[in-house]
């Protein structure tokens, strides 16, 4: 029986799942594809064997989940990924329109504004055209290639920009979870290595304004990248968005020793 991986369909993390879509007489893999919170949905009900998270998905059932070593897609600079978009004039922001799917971007965006602006506006939830979420609310917050599609808008503001700006660090878009055991050491190194191969590859794999855009990308998780990760989490638990600062633990890593209890 193949594992089942859940991804999304979002450009920036195509590479990391550059290797898994590559056709194989004996595929390790079954890809479910859908937006991350209907991935952490199918986790948490174990119809996925691991799937790539939103940091918000993984930090609402993190003590069921280890992380996968290695591989994440995260940014610091303005890409244009997760943009706040408004209309000429406007003088404050009361209410935000927001796709309630995009978990960790409605938090970055809380986190944003309210640290850097002092604004906390009430959030409208819709899924529709940038227009029509713009005559609902003041702002409207976009993610993903719908959100790239608009770069050259003069209205908005990259919020990933303005989190590095705030914190000196890099910002998660998505994690590898599964279940500790839910896959192999093997099968754990196929994962990992696909989006190592995969960003490796931007330059063969896409041209002209795609390879430009996924070079602004990050898919190594290394020391600061967890950083950057651990203050997110910590950021989103002062607000009082988390009711506790999520463990990050990772598969191959030792489990702390237990307490023994006394006699």
């Amino acid at each position: 029986m193949h594992r089942r991986l859940g991804i999304n369909d979002y450009l920036y993390a195509q590479p990391v799942f550059q290797g898994l879509k590559q056709p194989r007489d004996d595929p390790q893999f079954e890809l479910v594809r859908d937006v991350p919170a209907q991935l952490a949905l199918k986790l948490r009900q174990r119809q996925l064997d691991g799937a790539f998270l939103s940091p918000i998905d993984y930090a609402k059932d993190y003590a069921s989940y280890l992380l996968l070593p290695k591989a994440c897609a995260a940014s610091d600079c303005e890409s244009g990924t997760v943009g706040l978009f408004f209309n000429e004039h406007l003088r404050a922001i009361r209410t935000l329109a927001v796709d309630a799917t995009s978990s960790s971007e409605i938090v970055l965006a809380h986190l944003v504004l309210k640290e850097k602006y002092d604004i906390t506006p009430q959030l409208v939830p819709v899924s529709a055209s940038l227009e029509i979420a713009l005559g609902k609310a003041d702002a409207a917050l976009l993610v993903g290639d719908a959100s790239v599609a608009l770069q050259g808008r003069i209205n908005k503001i990259d919020l990933v920009d303005e989190w590095t700006d705030l914190t000196g660090l890099p910002f998660v878009h998505g994690i590898w979870a599964a279940r500790e055991d839910a896959l192999s050491a093997g099968e754990i190194d196929m994962i990992v290595e696909s989006g190592r191969n995969g960003s490796s590859s931007i330059g063969r794999e896409y041209d002209g304004d795609r390879q430009l855009y996924l070079q602004d990308f990050r898919y190594e998780l290394d020391d600061e990248i967890i950083q950057g990760l651990t203050e997110f989490f910590r950021m989103a638990y002062y607000h009082g968005i988390l009711k506790d600062i999520p463990e990050i633990r990772f598969h191959g890593e030792e489990s702390p020793d237990q307490p023994v209890p006394d006699a």
